[in-house]
C-alpha cells in the first residue's frame, strides 16, 4: 500500500495497488493493475493527482499492453487531467447529488456501471461494473497475410546467384553519357533482386488475427506442444527438458 503524507499531518492522497492474472484474461491484455483510492476532501488535488499521475505511468511504462482500473473515492480531484486517456464510466450521483467515486480504465468500453445499494450506513450507494468489453479477437476479422517461405539451401542458392551477376551492367544501363539515373539504376537493381527471391522462395497465405502476439512463432508453438504433451504422459524428465527450450 502507498500512502503519500503531506508534510504536516494531513494527508494527500492513499492508494493500494493490486496485480492479478484472471484465468479468463483477453490475449490482448498482459495483466491487470487494480488501484484503489482515497483522496481526501481537504487534500490538495494537485499533489494527489501528481503522485498518482507518477505511479500509474511507471507501471504503465513497465506493463504497455496491462488493464488498468483506477476506482475509490476521489471527491474534488478529477484523473482525467493527468491521465487524458483514461475513460470514467461512472455517470450518476453516488453520494447526494455528487458523483464522488469514479472508475477509470485505459481500454475504451470497459465495462459499464449502475448504482447500487448502500453497503451497511455508509452515506455513499455501491457501483456494480458490468463487462462490456468485448475481445479484438471477436469484432475484428482475421487478415490473409502473404509471407515468404525460405526452403532449405535457398539462402546459399540465391547467394550464388549474385556471385554470378554481373551488377556494371545496372549501372550502365542507367548511364547516359557521364550521368547516371540513380533513380533507374536503384529500380532496376532492386527489381532484379526482389525476382531472384522470388524464385528461390515459395510464397504462402497465413492468416493473422488481432490478438496474436509477434512472438508466438510456429517454432513456440511446437516447443508448446512438447511441453504439453511430457505433462501429459507424466514424463519429468521430458517436461523439464521441454520447458527449458521453450523458456
Amino acid at each position: 500500500m502507498a500512502v503519500v503524507v503531506n508534510p504536516g499531518l494531513e494527508r494527500s492522497v492513499e492508494f493500494v495497488t493490486v496485480r492479478c492474472r484472471p484465468f479468463c484474461l483477453p490475449q490482448e491484455f498482459t495483466t491487470v493493475f487494480i488501484v484503489g483510492v482515497y483522496i481526501p476532501p481537504s487534500a490538495n488535488a494537485k499533489e494527489a493527482l501528481c503522485e498518482l499521475y507518477g505511479a500509474i505511468s511507471e507501471l504503465q511504462n513497465a506493463h504497455p499492453n496491462g488493464l488498468f482500473i483506477i476506482a475509490g473515492d476521489f471527491n474534488h480531484a478529477n484523473l482525467k487531467s493527468v491521465l487524458p486517456k483514461f475513460h470514467q464510466y461512472v455517470d450518476f450521483a453516488t453520494r447526494g447529488v455528487n458523483a464522488l467515486d469514479l472508475v477509470y480504465t485505459n481500454i475504451p468500453g470497459t465495462y459499464r456501471a449502475e448504482p447500487r445499494p448502500h453497503l451497511g450506513y455508509s452515506d455513499h450507494i455501491s457501483v456494480m461494473l458490468i463487462p462490456a468489453y468485448r475481445p479484438l479477437v471477436r469484432h475484428a476479422k482475421p487478415v490473409l497475410k502473404p509471407v515468404k517461405i525460405w526452403p532449405e539451401g535457398a539462402i546459399s542458392a540465391l547467394q550464388d546467384c549474385f556471385d554470378c551477376t554481373d551488377w556494371d551492367m545496372f549501372r550502365e544501363a542507367a548511364t547516359k553519357g557521364n550521368t547516371t539515373d540513380l533513380e533507374k539504376y536503384t529500380l532496376s537493381v532492386t527489381s532484379y533482386i526482389s525476382k531472384c527471391i522470388d524464385d528461390m522462395t515459395v510464397s504462402k497465405s497465413i492468416t493473422t488475427r488481432s490478438n496474436q502476439k509477434p512472438w508466438m512463432t510456429a517454432k513456440v508453438r511446437v516447443l508448446l506442444k512438447s511441453r504439453d504433451s511430457a505433462f501429459r504422459a507424466g514424463d519429468k524428465d521430458a517436461l523439464r527438458t521441454a520447458r527449458a527450450k521453450l523458456s
